[in-house]
């Protein structure tokens, strides 16, 4: 199989020329390189990977097949001729300004139809070639904002609705099993309060911090103040993220026993649509306010470096 072969090509192209050639972002070809063997760069010296016109031409292949809804564990293992007959028997791609637009506007088309083998196509390509922020920031949220919005004019039956969230949820669940963080990382630890049912901004959350090599600890939602604080304890845990997405029901108690059961050394941030409802208490204890997901994509990558 070509695609475990290194290239003989003279190597030129450092990873930023890369990903302005083939269109992927640095987290996915170093994914397809790692761990399907899809190219074999060779290294400087000084261990800088250089790639060559060959394994350009070969990620552009390998993208083509999986925006065709090819697996990229199975097209990372054919050769180029087998490559060029699996995209020509699937058709040209259409190149589109904006492909996480065109890709939220399939997979809403799918949902409507109820055609789940289309839906499901889409969140595995979306999740081959967007790396986590991107694929959170700019395909899963607006997608969760367009099914909220289409359900309360209802273009959309609770059918519909429960349909993306469980594919959705699935997606999560599934991604967050993809990383892992060495045994020194920091710990975080991820939960909606008591009464709390609303799940996808906590896993949103959880996947941005796994992309950053946190330690997730997962305990979802409805959890009591004390338990959280419990789990603090136990785990040593740096950090606690909180989502309040909600305004019902109250948590103002909640917050109260937190603060008091809650180790000082641990590192608070508070996000969600409902959070700023509780900007007093969140400044009284010292905790984080946090706006939207790139403020906290930023913050845990502050917090992970220190």
């Amino acid at each position: 199989m070509a695609g475990k072969k290194a290239s003989t090509a003279k190597p030129k192209y450092m990873i930023g020329a890369v990903t302005r050639l083939t269109g992927l972002s640095v987290d996915v070809v170093r994914v397809w390189e790692r761990r399907y063997g899809a190219i074999r760069p060779l290294r400087t010296d000084g261990g800088t990977r250089l790639y060559s016109d060959a394994d350009v031409s070969r990620l552009n292949r390998l993208r083509h097949a999986v925006e065709l809804g090819h697996s990229i564990s199975q097209a990372a293992k054919l050769s180029e001729s087998e490559l060029d007959e699996l995209v020509a028997e699937g058709g040209s791609v259409r190149v589109v300004a904006d492909p996480h637009s065109a890709m939220r506007e399939r997979f809403m088309e799918a949902i409507q139809a109820m055609d789940v083998p289309a839906a499901e196509k889409e969140l595995t390509v979306a999740a081959t070639l967007f790396p986590a922020a991107e694929l959170v920031k700019k395909f899963i949220a607006p997608v969760l904002r367009e099914v909220g919005e289409r359900w309360a004019h209802k273009q959309f039956a609770i059918a519909h609705e429960h349909l993306a969230s469980g594919l959705l949820r699935g997606l999560l669940s599934s991604l967050l099993r993809v990383y892992s963080a060495s045994a020194a990382a920091d710990s975080l630890i991820l939960a909606t309060l008591a009464g709390e049912r609303h799940e996808f901004g906590l896993l949103s959350a959880a996947l941005l911090a796994a992309a950053k090599h946190w330690q997730v600890i997962y305990l979802g939602v409805e959890v009591p103040a004390s338990e959280l604080a419990l789990a603090a304890r136990l785990t040593g845990a740096r950090a606690l993220a909180l989502s309040i997405p909600t305004a019902e029901p109250p948590i103002d108690n909640e917050l109260d026993a937190l603060a008091k059961l809650l180790p000082a050394s641990t590192l608070v941030l508070i996000g969600g649509a409902e959070a700023i409802r509780h900007r007093g208490v969140i400044e009284r204890n010292g905790w984080i306010l946090v706006r939207d997901l790139d403020d906290l994509d930023d913050r845990l990558s502050a917090s992970s470096s220190r």
